[in-house]
């Protein structure tokens, strides 16, 4: 049997690995566009920022590795086509691969870039190793950085969309970098897909302590230079830069299966088995059309722990195998300077959209006891159905906040309701955590309103 995975990402490559566990005598060819093997985009902002100190750590896999798997990894060759009738793929230097089985981890791409455009020299989108690698070379020689926050004002309304995430991390890599961060928007809001307005302006406090200028809810954003960048013109003014980061989002990069004949909705459509409209092609990772489990609707998660989570299922089906992915709640959790921030499920402006009624509640905490020192302020938001099924929670600390998030995240898979999380069993330790947990308490008050 010949199975062939088209990118070598996380999701592509935990599919490798994972169909060559399940069946020791398949043939797999793995097959990636760029020079190098699977590494971690999640660390490229802390390699630009120096918290990772070397851009070649972020490198999951070295080639040895998949050639003691007996994988065959094919770097820098681009696939032009797949025809799915003959079951082959055409690859950029003319030659052609067979396959019984072909498993499509394309991921995504910018939302706003434009493919063969003529950049001017400073403008970096920020998704691949390259791209980093090239912007670390500018940081040395430069003093003026711009984030243009596409997706602050974005109406596509991606629930999986990671446009606020980059470009607050990459303000963080900047500004630990020493140069002068302006964030430029056409909206005053951050992580809008994900939070609510009145956490987002935590945030936005947040960035102004930490001396991030913000120019947003702005009409009209134009980027300034011809060969070389001087800045944005945003609403008639020349804000000057060295650099330009543009923070833009992804979308699904589906051109490739939609030109064979997949069906595409939000991305490649799969089902619960990751297999698409074409029977033995899978997809799996950013590139793949999944269920979101607060709406049933088809979505593109963007989250890398979805993407090596779809490349198993993915991996072991395309060999045999007969695994379900469940519909996905999609968890984040970011950090940058010393704020985290975690989150999931619909927000206010989600639930006004779907018309479905809410009940709300927001409580500030401290992430252990009150009178221990070195405690941490703790925000956290929950919305819930009339009903009591939980909807959304939001978590805004300096501490504390990955633990909650996780937790509650994983009562919402199991069906758990808010009256259940209002009473649930705390483990307490004045240097760890309250006694009474600010999640419990958060709960309670949303029960409070539902009664």
């Amino acid at each position: 049997m010949k199975l062939v995975i088209i990118g070598g990402g996380a999701s592509g490559s935990e599919a490798a690995l994972e169909a060559r566990k399940f069946d020791r005598n398949v043939e797999i060819t793995l097959i990636e566009k760029q020079k190098y093997p699977q590494y971690s985009l999640c660390g490229l902002p802390y390699a630009l920022s120096g918290d990772v100190d070397n851009f070649d750590n972020l490198i999951i896999f070295p080639k040895e590795f998949y050639e003691k798997q007996k994988i065959n990894l094919v770097l820098d060759k681009e696939i032009k086509q797949i025809d799915a009738q003959s079951r082959k793929v055409r690859l950029s230097d003319g030659s052609e691969i067979e396959f019984d089985s072909l498993i499509l981890a394309t991921g995504a791409i910018p939302c706003n870039y434009k493919s063969g455009f003529n950049y001017p020299e400073g403008i970096f989108f920020i998704r691949t190793l390259e791209d980093s690698i090239n912007l670390a070379k500018k940081i040395d020689s430069s003093k003026k950085a711009i984030i243009y926050a596409y997706g602050w004002g974005c109406n596509a309304g991606c629930k999986g969309c990671i446009s606020g995430r980059i470009s607050l991390e990459m303000a963080y890599a900047l500004k630990k970098r020493k140069l002068d961060v302006t964030i430029v928007s056409k909206e005053a809001r951050p992580l809008r897909q994900q939070i609510d307005s009145d956490m987002s302006e935590l945030i936005i406090h947040y960035l102004k302590s930490k001396g991030i200028n913000l120019i947003s809810d702005k009409d009209s954003i134009v980027i300034a230079g011809e060969d070389k960048v001087k800045g944005l013109i945003v609403d008639n003014e020349l804000i000057g830069a060295d650099i330009i980061v543009m923070a833009s989002g992804t979308r699904t990069n589906s051109s490739l299966a939609k030109e064979c004949g997949i069906e595409i909705q939000k991305g490649i459509k799969t089902n619960p088995k990751l297999e698409t409209s074409i029977e033995k092609i899978y997809a799996c990772g950013d590139c793949a059309s999944i269920k979101y489990f607060f709406t049933g609707e088809n979505f593109s998660s963007s989250l890398g722990t979805n993407a090596v989570r779809s490349g198993k299922i993915a991996g072991i089906n395309s060999v045999g195998g007969n695994l379900e992915l469940d519909p996905l709640v999609n968890i984040i959790i970011m950090d940058f300077f010393d704020l985290k921030i975690g989150a999931f499920g619909l927000t206010e402006d989600d639930l006004s959209k779907l018309g479905k009624e809410y009940v709300k509640a927001r409580y500030k905490g401290k992430s252990k006891a009150e009178y221990y020192p070195g405690n941490k302020d703790i925000v956290i938001k929950i919305l819930a159905s009339k009903e009591g099924d939980i909807l959304g929670f939001q978590a805004i600390g300096e501490e504390g906040v990955f633990a909650r998030t996780l937790a509650v995240g994983l009562a919402v898979q199991k069906g758990i309701k808010i009256k259940d999380l209002a009473k649930f069993e705390n483990c307490y330790s004045p240097p760890i955590s309250p006694t009474i947990d600010p999640v419990q308490i958060c709960a309670e008050l949303v029960l409070k309103r539902l009664r």
